[in-house]
């Protein structure tokens, strides 16, 4: 049975007005994911980035790419629990919640406690803690978004598992341009892994779009080998 996509991926454009890719994504006659179709998503998702590039933030900033980075760390996370038990053993995004929770509390604290005029508001006190609270976010994020790629990865190889290159392309026309996709995917997976420990604001706004992009790529092309190549692969190769 097909799986329905989350509709949280809507809310994020009432945060940070992006490009939603998944939904730009045509597909081929077969239910495949277009290759130009997604290189012309992927150049439209990053012509807004640079207006999130500054060298100061403001509050409100700060409070934008928190919600946003929520919302995305959400939704891989419920698609994670869909796809994934291991997950349930799996604690790192949610001690990273915990920690930006307890920086959000101190900003809603100091906020309160200048409202009521018990003392000043510190504006470098709120910057500070938001500035943390985005940077556990951001590892929430990753971690997740490393878990549910890991898997989804490790989901298709299983599809594929016993059968061989002539027979996969047998029942797969397009099955070499996309196994180089794929490995391409990897590749831009592997680097976003390797900067994900610096959270510069610099380039949090891209790695997060473009890890998030890639692992929606890799769900999407699950979904075709589960539903449209593995049942013609056990028909044509596994039935008696």
């Amino acid at each position: 049975m097909k799986r329905q996509k989350t509709a949280v991926a809507d809310q994020t454009t009432k945060v940070i007005p992006v490009v939603q890719n998944d939904k730009n994504i045509k597909k081929t006659t077969d239910g495949a994911p277009d290759k130009d179709s997604i290189d012309a998503s992927n150049k439209a998702l990053f012509e807004g980035i640079n207006s999130y590039r500054k060298n100061e933030m403001t509050e409100n900033e700060y409070w934008e790419r928190i919600f946003y980075v929520h919302l995305k760390t959400k939704e891989l996370y419920i698609l994670a629990e869909e796809y994934g038990s291991e997950l349930q053993t799996f604690f790192l995004p949610i001690n990273s919640l915990k920690n930006a929770y307890e920086n959000i509390i101190h900003v809603c604290a100091n906020d309160y406690m200048a409202r009521i005029g018990n003392s000043d508001s510190n504006p470098k006190y709120v910057l500070d803690n938001l500035r943390a609270a985005l940077g556990h976010e951001c590892k929430a994020f990753f971690d997740t978004a490393d878990f549910l790629s890991i898997l989804l990865r490790k989901k298709i190889a299983e599809c594929l598992n016993g059968f061989t290159y002539p027979q996969i392309a047998s029942v797969w026309d397009d099955y070499n341009t996309v196994r180089l996709q794929l490995i391409q995917i990897n590749q831009e997976i592997s680097e976003i892994r390797n900067r994900k420990s610096d959270t510069n604001d610099y380039y949090i706004d891209e790695d997060v779009e473009k890890y998030y992009f890639e692992t929606k790529n890799l769900l999407d092309w699950y979904i075709f080998v589960e539903e449209k190549v593995y049942p013609k692969l056990e028909q044509r190769f596994n039935d008696i």
